[in-house]
């Protein structure tokens, strides 16, 4: 199955502002929208008991495991 590959539109950069005013175009049908795209943060969570880490943990507080 040939599919057409939008992983260059993800990175920062020229082809990802060119995809926005696309979509915002198409969306709308005005020129001047232009889409918001939401970055999503993976939450780190410990390997043994998957608890949900602040960040900068050396340790699990929950079951100890080294992160």
């Amino acid at each position: 199955m040939d599919g057409f590959d939008l992983t260059r539109f993800q990175k920062e950069g020229e082809d990802k502002e060119d995809i926005k005013k696309i979509l915002g175009k198409v969306l709308s049908g005005r020129n001047d929208y232009e889409t918001i795209i939401e970055k999503k943060e993976e939450i780190k969570k410990c390997e043994g008991c998957n608890w949900a880490l602040e960040g900068g943990e050396k340790f699990c507080p929950e079951c100890g495991t080294k992160c």
